[in-house]
């Protein structure tokens, strides 16, 4: 009885419509772009390598825990290429999203560019049913379970325009169908707004703050963050999701190749009282560093 009141508790709190799986929520938005938008594959013509992790709610039984996984790289002539895996546990579901991005940008001045990125692939859930209990032993109809794993496929769209020290995004993911038709088979079209600034308040000092929506699965979500970048080597910074969540951050960049960062979240939702927040590490390495880079506070795309 445990189980499935717990599951169902997150079921709700996901507003999941006919069990349609949603996007995954990430503390480090600002550092994992390519999660939401397919326009960042590539961008800074950097080859990247990164990991995330995160779990969700401690102190529910069976609360949500993810594991990403990114690579993606960038020619002058032909775009940005990439390839992103999602690995999404919820109670008794497992879902795996694999998607190969592209992107494609025009210089629109000196310092402004326009990015358009794609991205295809599988959605593959995975429902274990031999792990669902039922109250009081009530028989099921066993066909209403015939299909316990299904593969579907889904694609994004984004942009991504950068001015200067400014930067804003607009995607949409699954965007073959809507919240009204959203079910196992067809999960809900989710659409993303965000934008940053880069103040370089001094030649090692520099505050980014940024903002996301999201659209999706009968809500809205809104998001604000400040993090402040100091001795070429540090970040430490707060999230604020309404209604939901404070977050605090912070995180080490080792010879400007490895990116190191870890987040807490301190639930204040309604859910706030049973849970024990949440925790999320992400690890990002690079390549080279983008050569019109001159310095370390150049641009916001070091933070990403």
């Amino acid at each position: 009885m445990k189980k499935i009141y717990s599951f169902i508790v997150l079921c709700v709190m996901y507003a999941l419509p006919s069990f349609a799986q949603n996007d995954i929520d990430v503390s480090h938005y600002m550092f994992d772009e390519i999660s939401y938008n397919p326009a960042f594959t590539g961008e800074g013509e950097t080859f990247r390598a990164s990991l995330l992790g995160r779990k969700q709610w401690l102190g529910f039984n069976g609360s949500p825990i993810f594991e990403t996984f990114s690579i993606d790289g960038a020619t002058k002539k032909f775009g940005g290429f990439g390839l992103h895996v999602v690995n999404d546990k919820l109670g008794f579901e497992n879902v795996v999203t694999a998607t190969a991005n592209y992107s494609y940008g025009v210089n629109l001045g000196e310092n402004s560019r326009l990015t358009a990125g794609f991205a295809a692939g599988i959605i593959d859930r995975f429902v274990d049913v031999s792990e669902l209990v039922y109250q009081n032993q009530v028989q099921v109809d066993p066909e209403a379970y015939e299909e316990d794993n299904v593969v579907i496929p889904t694609i994004n769209l984004g942009l991504r325009l950068q001015v200067h020290d400014f930067t804003l995004g607009a995607s949409a993911t699954h965007i073959a169908s809507n919240l009204k038709d959203a079910s196992v088979e067809k999960l809900p079209r989710h659409i993303y707004g965000y934008a940053k600034y880069n103040f370089r308040i001094r030649e090692n000092f520099s505050i980014v703050p940024s903002f996301l929506v999201k659209y999706g699965s009968a809500k809205t979500q809104f998001e604000g963050n400040a993090n402040f970048y100091f001795n070429n080597k540090f970040w430490a910074g707060a999230s604020y999701r309404i209604g939901e969540s404070i977050v605090a951050m912070g995180g080490i960049i080792l010879k400007r190749r490895i990116y190191i960062g870890y987040s807490y979240d301190w639930n204040v939702g309604s859910h706030g009282r049973y849970s024990y927040g949440s925790h999320e590490i992400f690890m990002s390495w690079r390549m080279k560093k983008d050569p019109k880079q001159q310095g370390f506070y150049q641009s916001t795309r070091l933070f990403n």
